[in-house]
């Protein structure tokens, strides 16, 4: 066995004159406990585990899945979502054997939202002597199938106050690329790019699109556009879209006041210049289909209100501080001659305004992936992190315990000359006149040669030791 670096039954000092077995421990090698390289391999285990699900989780733009689980003897249906929206879906069934449903197939429900969970069937085998066996059919669209608009249901223009701009594509006039369900009744509004967009009714954000860069007039742009969904009282959904790259200033389940900003206005996506491409829909049954479709809307403008319907070519300027009037379309002429200084350079608002805050809730991607993640990664995440701080605090102890059983060559330069030799004298009694008489010091000196040399005898270490602290002297 090894004792202090040195092998038992070597020659050594006298017990009486060794310094204690805990006061000189070589430091060459160190042994890691079998604690800490457990604690090691859970930090592995969970940091393995908190990146496997990170990376499936990027797989899916919103926290909703549909999961078959099994119970006793069957199986059951179970959604679940994570996101700010409710989840209108439609579930059927396939390639059946020997089944038998709790309720007719396919299953339209609406799953709440924020960690709503909904079991939509259950599923047993009709002979139980027999195996069975199906697959399921999974469609969702994000809303509610039963939201239906209010009768007094009004929205303000969607840009900032004082501005004005012309009523593009709407209905009643041409239509160049409106023609489907979910854009029947929508509206574009030419406009600068940068021009600042603001909500035109109050509602909880549920989805939005920051990652897009470029525009055109190309099939493949079709679903390339930057955009922000806001969900209403009612359950309708607002479509603001073709927002500019970096021009996103809102996050998934963040409520927004009427008038607070959403973004910039840009040309991203399908479209053939800056523009803002607005339509309020909500979601329905066709057939055996969830489908979105557009709802016809109308604005407002002034205090106290003037209501109307957009139509195409409507000149309609942002104003709610006097009583409003209904927006002509025969001011063609006179906008193209009227400069609009504050659409073609946009510029922040003051401190503590509505633009200037909603600007710095960045970066809002990160936001909505926080928001997203489920409780039992947040406890995976825990358990790693207080694994990895137990982990530091014993790593940090082993470098103390380190230093502190390490031992330093002994430097002894108190002395400016060099001691005459002693003729006649043992090593031992050298070494110690040597000292000064100080024998705990030639004991440490000795104990340091043995060390060094832990085959030396007593005589040895001591004349080593001796020769150590004259050419130290020097």
């Amino acid at each position: 066995m090894y004792r202090g670096g040195r092998k038992a039954g070597q020659p050594r000092c006298n017990r009486a004159h060794r310094a204690p077995a805990d006061s000189v421990v070589s430091s060459l090698h160190t042994r890691v406990p079998e604690k800490v390289v457990l604690k090691r391999a859970l930090f592995a285990t969970a940091v393995l585990l908190c990146s496997l699900d990170l990376f499936a989780g990027q797989q899916q733009d919103y926290p909703f899945s549909v999961e078959t689980e099994k119970e006793g003897h069957g199986h059951r249906i179970v959604a679940r979502n994570n996101g700010p929206a409710p989840v209108s879906v439609r579930v059927s069934l396939s390639d059946a054997r020997n089944i038998s449903p709790d309720r007719p197939f396919p299953v339209y429900a609406v799953v709440p939202p924020d960690g709503g969970t909904l079991y939509l069937g259950r599923i047993r085998p009709a002979m139980s002597t027999m195996g069975h066996s199906f697959s399921t059919q999974t469609s969702w669209v994000l809303g509610d199938f039963n939201a239906r608009q209010s009768p007094d249901a009004i929205y303000r223009l969607p840009y900032r106050d004082g501005l004005a701009f012309h009523l593009g594509q709407a209905p009643g006039g041409p239509l160049t690329t409106h023609a489907s369900a979910d854009s029947q009744y929508a509206v574009d509004i030419g406009m600068p790019e940068g021009t600042p967009i603001v909500a035109a009714r109050a509602g909880v954000v549920i989805d939005t699109e920051a990652n897009q860069i470029s525009g055109g007039q190309s099939p493949d742009m079709l679903s390339k556009a930057n955009a922000v969904r806001i969900q209403h009282v009612d359950g309708t959904i607002a479509l603001y879209a073709h927002l500019a790259h970096g021009g996103v200033y809102v996050y998934p389940g963040q409520r927004v006041a009427t008038g607070t900003q959403l973004g910039l206005a840009g040309s991203t996506g399908y479209s053939s210049g800056p523009h803002l491409h607005f339509v309020v829909q909500t979601v329905t049954r066709s057939g055996r289909d969830l489908t979105m479709i557009s709802l016809p809307f109308r604005f407002y403008v002034g205090n106290p209100p003037a209501v109307f319907s957009p139509r195409y070519g409507m000149y309609a300027e942002a104003q709610y501080s006097f009583p409003g009037r209904v927006p002509t379309t025969n001011a063609t002429v006179q906008a193209a001659a009227t400069p609009l200084p504050a659409a073609t350079t946009p510029a922040p608002e003051a401190s503590g305004s509505p633009e200037r805050v909603m600007s710095l809730q960045v970066p809002a991607p990160l936001r909505y992936w926080l928001r997203s993640i489920p409780a039992w990664q947040w406890a995976i995440a825990l358990i790693a992190l207080i694994v990895m701080l137990v982990f530091l605090d014993e790593a940090r102890h082993v470098r103390r315990r380190k230093r502190l059983w390490t031992v330093h060559e002994p430097r002894m330069r108190s002395r400016p000359a060099e001691e005459p030799p002693r003729h006649g004298l043992s090593p031992e009694d050298k070494l110690v006149l040597g000292c000064g008489g100080d024998r705990r010091r030639a004991e440490r000196l000795q104990e340091y040669e043995y060390q060094r040399s832990p085959g030396i005898s007593n005589r040895e270490a001591a004349q080593r030791a001796w020769e150590r602290l004259q050419r130290d002297r020097t």
